[in-house]
């Protein structure tokens, strides 16, 4: 009986203070790999954000001073001081300038203030759908990266712990060799079956010492896996219990991921790029626009110094067409004087070319070309999904089925173990027999672990396929 508790206490489980599996997860799930993903996310969030910005109403105000430009006297020249806002259309600019300029001699000043309006009609191809197509597609990469990554990170720390049980078990089998080397040299010696130095001998110390150097290399590696496993979840490694089994999900039924819905935003983008294009060098634009402005004197006015006038009312419009070949345009208005006489004006301008230049054929057959390659990845991706989801459903078939026949075994050794323990109470078997039951139970638990960590990897692949 003392030998039966000798042999039970080697297999003393050495995880009875060990961390439960979703702790160990968690840990890493919040550790510095975990915080650089998450900066990395609310990075790609705010250029998400920004991106989505585009449509907001752009303002600018400009200012410029020539203070001693036209006299020596101390004449103060504001040449520019104006306010411009272009609303969110990108087709309307409206500029103010109030004043646009200020002239001051030490008696007097002239302010001019101005104002115009312009909008554009255009027929052609507007990129507010390229726009969004592109806030999307940010918005999804930005997402589909944050979710991959904390799935490799959880990754990383599921084959960590099994590589840590695989490296115990490893360990536990050369222990369990070098014992049964001892035992066999010890006992052929007392029974005189070997000499020390007979050949034989030689062959089982040549063995021990193999097992000695294996143990030893595993527990060097044991010790670099501890200290990977310390730097990636902050915690020590004292094994890991509460391992549960993988859920699967349906990815047979999945139609769609976003992998493949960023290829298809990408060949969206793609194909806007080519409208946008097209319709640049083929436009469709009537724009209209209308300013006016003026001088007004104020007490004696800077011109008391030169004794001239300019006109103090000012109006014009514009229109102006633009096809594919050709553009014209017309201006007119008139202008009062200080007599508040009107002068009209009038100005027509025209254009024509030959087409389109080789420069913009080949950028347009560039375009084309890459909308052509953004719709070979999108298939690509689709097939690539296809074909990954079988792979991966066949590869979960297998896992069941060997989690089948492993818990199967488990349930023949653990039968078997209670029957020598029934023999060994009747004195029909020895303690040997009772410890190697007992070792292929452990190494079945070992292999258990090992397959549940494993099932819980492909679960991973899974999820990340379908992400």
């Amino acid at each position: 009986m003392v030998r039966l508790m000798l042999a039970l206490l080697l297999f003393v489980p050495s995880v009875l203070h060990a961390l439960p599996y979703a702790d160990i997860i968690e840990a890493a799930e919040n550790g510095p790999d975990a915080d650089g993903a998450e900066l990395a996310y609310e990075a790609g969030l705010i250029s998400v954000a920004q991106s989505a910005l585009d449509d907001t109403v752009d303002y600018s105000i400009s200012f410029a001073a020539d203070p001693l430009s036209e006299m020596d006297d101390g004449i103060l020249h504001i040449s520019e001081l104006s306010f411009s806002a272009i609303l969110p259309d990108d087709d309307t600019t409206i500029t103010a300038s109030i004043p646009s300029g200020l002239r001051y001699d030490g008696r007097g000043a002239v302010l001019s203030p101005s104002a115009s309006i312009s909008h554009t009609f255009d027929w052609g191809h507007d990129d507010d759908r390229l726009r969004d197509l592109q806030t999307e597609a940010l918005r999804l990469s930005v997402e589909r990266q944050y979710g991959t990554d904390i799935l490799s990170i959880r990754s990383s720390v599921i084959s960590l712990i099994s590589e840590l049980i695989s490296n115990e078990r490893s360990l536990l089998s050369s222990q369990e060799d070098l014992r049964d080397i001892d035992r066999e040299i010890n006992d052929s010696l007392k029974l005189g079956i070997i000499t020390e130095g007979s050949i034989v001998y030689e062959e089982l110390m040549l063995e021990k010492k193999r097992a000695e150097d294996s143990i030893g290399i595993g527990e060097r590696e044991k010790e670099e896996l501890i200290l990977r496993f310390r730097t990636l979840t902050g915690l020590d490694w004292d094994g890991a219990d509460d391992i549960p089994e993988p859920v699967f999900p349906d990815v047979l039924s999945a139609e769609v991921s976003s992998a493949i819905s960023e290829a298809e935003l990408e060949l969206m983008i793609a194909e806007e790029d080519v409208l946008l294009e097209e319709s640049d060098q083929n436009p469709r634009r009537l724009t209209i626009g209308s300013s006016a402005g003026g001088n007004a004197e104020v007490a004696e006015g800077l011109y008391s110094i030169t004794g001239t006038r300019e006109d103090p009312i000012y109006l014009e419009g514009t229109i102006g067409w633009e096809g594919d070949d050709w553009s014209v345009s017309a201006s007119g208005g008139g202008r009062w004087d200080y007599r508040f006489d009107f002068t009209p004006s009038l100005s027509l301008s025209a254009s024509w070319h030959s087409g389109t230049s080789e420069s913009d054929e080949l950028r347009l057959r560039s375009l084309r070309n890459t909308a052509r390659i953004r719709s070979d990845d999108y298939y690509d991706a689709r097939r690539s999904f296809d074909e990954d989801k079988e792979d991966i459903w066949g590869r979960m078939l297998s896992w069941q089925r060997e989690m089948a026949e492993l818990e199967a075994e488990t349930d023949y050794r653990n039968a078997l173990y209670e029957m020598i323990l029934v023999k060994y109470e009747r004195g029909l078997a020895t303690g040997e027999d009772v410890h190697d039951a007992e070792l292929d139970i452990r190494l079945l638990d070992f292999d258990r672990d090992i397959l549940l960590l494993e099932g819980l990897l492909l679960q991973n692949e899974a999820e990340t396929l379908i992400l």
